[in-house]
């Protein structure tokens, strides 16, 4: 008896599957979380799948090591375009950066606050002394802190800010009213 073709195929297959899914799965660490469950709660919190969407825009980087969390986690956002996944007992946090360019009226619906009219700027600019958001975001990760502006500034202008008063500043672009990013962004 004989075997059909496609069977032989799917049969020839099996040693490949198992390969592939070994490579990707992450050896459990005694006493470490498991980062593929944070992949997992993110995209079930989020609705959406990593990599589409509203949802991850990468894998939780596997050389992360965090303790395990005895409780369950926390999640909460998106936040400045990123889900915080938290261990409220042991005290760590991370933020897995999301993929919300398909929501350009919702974020900039959320963002409408930010920009509030700067005297003699309109909804353009920054005024010396105001908070602005410096943002860094790179395909698996985003950075993102509160400075203070040095100087006025439009959408478009490299302006000093600085993190405290005596802090040195440092060159940012303004990306949008309110926010900005390093140059090189």
């Amino acid at each position: 008896m004989f075997a059909p073709k496609s069977a032989l195929a799917a049969l020839a297959l099996i040693p490949a599957l198992a390969i592939s899914a070994s490579a990707t799965a992450q050896p459990q660490t005694p006493g470490m979380q498991n980062l593929g469950e944070i992949d997992v709660l993110v995209a079930a919190t989020m609705g959406a799948e990593v990599g589409q969407p509203g949802g991850a825009r990468a894998l939780v980087d596997r050389r992360l090591k965090l303790k395990a969390c005895p409780v369950a986690l926390e999640i909460t956002g998106p936040d400045m375009g990123a889900a915080a996944v938290r261990c409220p007992t042991l005290g760590w946090r991370i933020r897995v950066p999301l993929d919300l360019a398909a929501e350009p009226a919702q974020a900039s619906a959320s963002r409408a606050p930010l920009q509030r009219g700067a005297a003699g700027l309109g909804q353009e600019g920054i005024k010396r002394g105001e908070p602005i958001l410096l943002t860094v975001e790179r395909p698996s990760f985003s950075l993102s802190r509160v400075m203070i502006a040095d100087k006025d500034g439009r959408v478009g202008e490299v302006i000093p800010v600085r993190d405290e008063p005596r802090g040195k500043p440092i060159f940012v672009r303004i990306i949008e009213p309110g926010r900005a990013t390093i140059l090189g962004n």
